[in-house]
């Protein structure tokens, strides 16, 4: 009986320590396949583990950081000062949106538990290693953000 309860106990402790597939395990293991410097995947792997706390994939949140918080940003825009000011006030509507963006941006990152040094590399990781994978997947979203 001792020794069930022994080959019991060692099972679970076996199957407990095994990792589950993460989210975002398979960006890491792209970033693994494109030869991403070991601490550059090092500092990614902090970032997609923080993605996966938020259940949120890694292109989710290059989409929607770059993509749909912009349209956001301007949808903002024209309903504060109409779509006629977006085509008259070239200064003040970059100051505008930049205030705007800058605010949205900052608290997404703060929502994701992110640095901005964290989203610099997450930015440079995507262009250099991932976007010619998931370029076409992210072009296509594009489509349904009019």
């Amino acid at each position: 009986m001792r020794i069930f309860l022994l080959l019991i106990g060692l099972s679970l402790s076996i199957l407990a320590c095994r990792k589950e597939p993460q989210l975002n395990s398979g960006i890491h293991d792209d970033l693994v396949e494109t030869k991403l410097a070991k601490d550059s995947l090092q500092k990614m792997d902090v970032v997609l583990d923080k993605l996966n706390k938020k259940n949120t994939t890694f292109l989710d949140y290059y989409f929607h950081n770059y993509y749909e918080m912009d349209k956001e940003t301007g949808d903002e825009i024209k309903k504060l000062k109409g779509e006629q000011f977006i085509y008259d006030a070239d200064d003040e509507y970059f100051k505008l949106y930049t205030k705007i963006a800058t605010q949205k941006g900052d608290e997404y990152l703060k929502s994701l538990g992110m640095t901005k040094e964290e989203e610099h590399l997450a930015l440079e990781v995507y262009i250099l290693h991932l976007k010619q994978r998931y370029g076409p997947t992210i072009d296509g979203r594009l489509q349904t953000l009019k």
